[in-house]
């Protein structure tokens, strides 16, 4: 069984308890329909709840740190730095632009340069 669902599946399964308002319908629907194991009750719920609070079954925005270093300015900063020489090591790259050395190199692996 699926640990999670498409926003396609769970908009079908609020429509099916809205018609129905009753969860052991929806299951019985969703195994005569997609021929796999059911949802269980308890997240038929939480998408009906879901719904009711948001107004959407579409998932919020993740939460997490965004990997910010890597952006178009500094891609930008670091193309402009190898251009007088293509053969500078990340190290001395990473100083000269105040990044981290890791990010020197991800930003480099991505431009398709070799890291020295």
């Amino acid at each position: 069984m699926p640990c999670t669902y498409s926003t396609k599946e769970r908009s079908w399964l609020l429509n099916e308890y809205l018609k129905t308002e009753n969860a052991e319908a929806v299951r019985r629907n969703w195994t005569a329909k997609f021929g796999t194991p059911a949802p269980t009750r308890k997240t038929i719920y939480s998408i009906r709840n879901k719904a009711n609070v948001t107004g959407s079954v579409i998932d919020a925005p993740k939460s997490g740190r965004p990997k910010s270093v890597c952006t178009e300015e500094n891609r930008r900063l670091v193309a402009e730095a190898l251009k007088d020489n293509p053969g500078k090591s990340s190290r001395k790259t990473s100083l000269e632009l105040g990044i981290s050395r890791s990010s020197a190199v991800r930003i480099l692996k991505s431009m398709d340069r070799k890291t020295y």
